[in-house]
């Protein structure tokens, strides 16, 4: 179970959070000449949206071949190795809102790089690819930066507030 609680007195506001976490591995976007490798997060949707959205993407931006992956059904992660500005992967993420999963945009957006999971969550099988999207081949590029960080079992959970709004 995952408690929320968040206690607003004036104009400060105190927020908590209690639940089961796990340990997770992945990557960063970022790459030495500054530049981003694509990936996204999606969920909550078909493999065949999920084809089509990132389909019209690759074509509109000449993107390279993506590669999904998935671990349980409406749970997708896709990258490629074409590199983009910073401000070009915002424009395709966006391209990408109905089906991406909100906290990989938000923390994109604050962190300024995208991290992928490339570990297996608890309870779910280890991730494999279901879809290539062909378009041209680009050269693996180096690993930059391999990240671990804690995160929720659950995603929802119970919520207190009190006082404010």
């Amino acid at each position: 179970m995952r408690l929320n609680v968040r206690v607003k007195i004036g104009n400060v506001t105190l927020f908590a959070m209690v639940a089961r976490t796990q340990s997770l591995e992945g990557v960063t976007s970022l790459q030495l000449d500054g530049k981003h490798i694509v990936m996204w997060d999606l969920e909550n949707c078909s493999l065949l949206n999920v084809k089509s959205v990132l389909s019209d993407v690759q074509v509109k931006y000449g993107l390279s071949d993506i590669f999904i992956v998935s671990d349980c059904e409406g749970s997708y992660r896709a990258w490629c190795y074409s590199k983009v500005d910073f401000e070009v992967f915002l424009k395709i993420l966006g391209e990408c809102l109905g089906i991406l999963d909100y906290n990989f945009f938000y923390y994109t957006v604050k962190r300024r790089k995208a991290t992928l999971r490339s570990s297996s969550k608890k309870g779910r099988l280890p991730q494999k690819v279901v879809c290539v999207l062909h378009s041209f081949s680009v050269p693996f590029g180096e690993v930059v930066e391999r990240v671990a960080y804690d995160t929720g079992l659950q995603k929802r959970g119970f919520s207190i507030l009190l006082g404010g709004e």
